[in-house]
């Protein structure tokens, strides 16, 4: 298996273009992340790059920092290393599938181009690592040992950008932004919520702004999403749901800076589930306390369903995989933000169409919160003893 990886520069002007910004932050960075994210320990940068962007981003990195070798001051290891193009950005996917491979390897992506990212065995890592060290163009010298040597492909379905330009880099940070996604994002969140997160994401790449902050401004939009559905009108309630949606587009946004930046956290994921768990069981209070305003009864019911969601995120928590197909696939999207959505939206249509249907909307929400975590407790538990 491989263990540590390089930047090189393919040409000259590569220099350049590994420093044009992607996502706030250049290339060569955005390249560090992917080879650190896919598993690598120690990843060798030219000295070329010293006093640069480059240099202040990765101090500005623990963990990239951390795995960083400068190599005007160290040396690779005489050993098996993934070369990787300072001024093209992949995926870590296939960075890590070539680091589990014996070189030497060449991913199907960027076969084609002059630069492509490479597994090299320990000879051609010695043959090459003089150059790499004075941070000297190698793509002339890498293609000829390539033709000397039979590298396997790696078949990736993954994407590939070598950048030139701004208009290359803009092309590289679309295609790092898809990739920015959770895998419990729910059809709502991949047509709307993660299109606009994106341009709050790099709002907070360049001002600074931490995951931690966006998460907590996140909560404070949800608070003042339920104190405009507690003692509602039908009009507060539609304002709070706008506010609402705002707090969830932050929501998205803490995740991806945390994954731009390399810095997720065990803090910053409780903080994040902490944070949807309180809005979502306040607000389930707030129209609570505005049924029983309306109609002199909902806030136990509005008490029981906030319990519900409690213990529904916690069984969510505790079991996560509840599934991709069949009851799990159904489980999981019932207790996505899309049903949310939905029950908010009927509150403010019986707040000003229906006010006495409000207490039948309670009930409805105090059973099917408890329904739903027995439920999937069960299912999972049944699940579990199958394996």
């Amino acid at each position: 298996m491989i263990r540590q990886a390089a930047l090189y520069l393919a040409s000259a002007d590569d220099l350049d273009a590994a420093l044009t910004p992607v996502a706030g932050r250049p290339v060569a960075f955005r390249t560090l992340v992917a080879v650190v994210r896919a598993g690598v320990a120690r990843v060798g940068v030219p000295g070329v790059f010293r006093g640069t962007e480059l240099e202040r981003a990765i101090a500005a990195s623990p963990r990239v920092g951390a795995a960083t070798v400068w190599l005007d001051a160290g040396r690779l290891e005489p050993t098996a290393t993934l070369l990787v193009p300072a001024a093209a950005l992949t995926a870590p996917a296939p960075l890590a599938a070539m680091l589990a491979m014996p070189p030497p390897t060449l991913t199907t992506v960027s076969a084609h181009d002059d630069a492509p990212i490479v597994g090299a065995d320990a000879s051609l890592t010695a043959a090459l690592a003089s150059a790499l060290a004075a941070g000297a163009p190698v793509g002339d010298d890498l293609g000829r040992a390539l033709k000397s040597r039979e590298a396997k492909s790696v078949p990736a379905d993954a994407w590939y950008v070598r950048v030139h330009d701004a208009g290359s880099a803009r092309i590289a940070e679309d295609r790092l932004f898809a990739g920015l996604g959770s895998v419990i994002d729910s059809p709502l969140d991949r047509a709307l919520h993660r299109r606009l997160s994106r341009h709050v994401t790099r709002a907070a790449i360049a001002l600074g702004i931490t995951p931690n902050q966006l998460s907590l401004l996140s909560l404070l939009l949800g608070l003042a999403a339920a104190r405009c559905f507690w003692n509602a009108s039908a009009l507060s309630a539609l304002l709070g749901l706008f506010v609402y949606f705002t707090a969830v587009v932050l929501d998205h946004s803490d995740g991806e800076v945390a994954r731009l930046r390399l810095a997720e956290s065990v803090l910053g994921e409780w903080l994040d589930s902490f944070i949807d768990t309180f809005v979502h069981a306040t607000l389930v209070v707030a129209m609570g306390v505005s049924t029983q305003t309306v109609t002199g009864t909902g806030a136990v019911l509005g008490i029981i369903g906030a319990i519900g969601i409690i213990a529904s995120a916690i069984v969510a928590k505790l079991w996560p995989a509840a599934g991709t197909t069949g009851v799990g696939s159904f489980l999981q999207n019932l207790g996505s933000r899309d049903g949310f959505y939905a029950l908010l939206l009927l509150f403010i249509a019986a707040r000003a169409m229906a006010p006495q249907a409000l207490p039948i909307l309670m009930v409805i929400v105090a059973l099917g919160s408890h329904v739903y975590w027995l439920v999937r407790a069960v299912y999972t538990a049944y699940t579990l003893t199958r394996h």
